[in-house]
C-alpha cells in the first residue's frame, strides 16, 4: 500500500500509480486528519455565548452607530450569520475589563 499523505507531505515530484484501495485508504485518513483538527475548534464554537446587537448595546451602554463603528473598525469583532449579525459573549467581557461600561461612565 502507498501512503499518498506522506509522499504529499515530502514535497516530492513523483508519479503515482495507486490501486482503489490507495485512494480508499487516503481518502480515510484526510477525513481523520480533518476530525482531529476541527473536532476542538467546533467543541469551542458550540460552547461560545452569541448575542445580539441589541444586548451588546445595553451591555456596553453605547448606541448602534458606536457599535457599527467598533464593528468596522475592528475594535469589537462580529460574526455575521446570513443576515444577523452577533458577537461572542467572552468579546463583550474583554471590552467591559479593558475599558469599562459606557453606562456607568456617563454623567448623571
Amino acid at each position: 500500500m502507498i501512503d499518498i499523505l506522506n509522499i504529499l507531505q515530502t514535497g516530492a515530484n513523483v508519479t503515482l500509480t495507486v490501486t482503489p484501495q490507495d485512494l480508499f485508504d487516503f481518502a480515510q485518513s484526510i477525513i481523520a486528519l480533518s476530525k482531529e483538527q476541527l473536532l476542538p475548534i467546533m467543541v469551542t464554537a458550540a460552547q461560545t455565548t452569541l448575542l445580539t446587537r441589541k444586548e451588546v448595546m445595553e451591555k456596553l451602554g453605547v448606541c448602534e452607530g458606536t457599535l457599527y463603528n467598533w464593528r468596522k473598525s475592528g475594535y469589537l469583532t462580529a460574526i455575521k450569520m446570513g443576515r444577523k449579525v452577533l458577537y461572542r459573549q467572552e468579546d463583550v467581557q474583554k471590552t467591559l475589563e479593558l475599558h469599562g461600561d459606557k453606562k456607568s461612565n456617563k454623567r448623571k
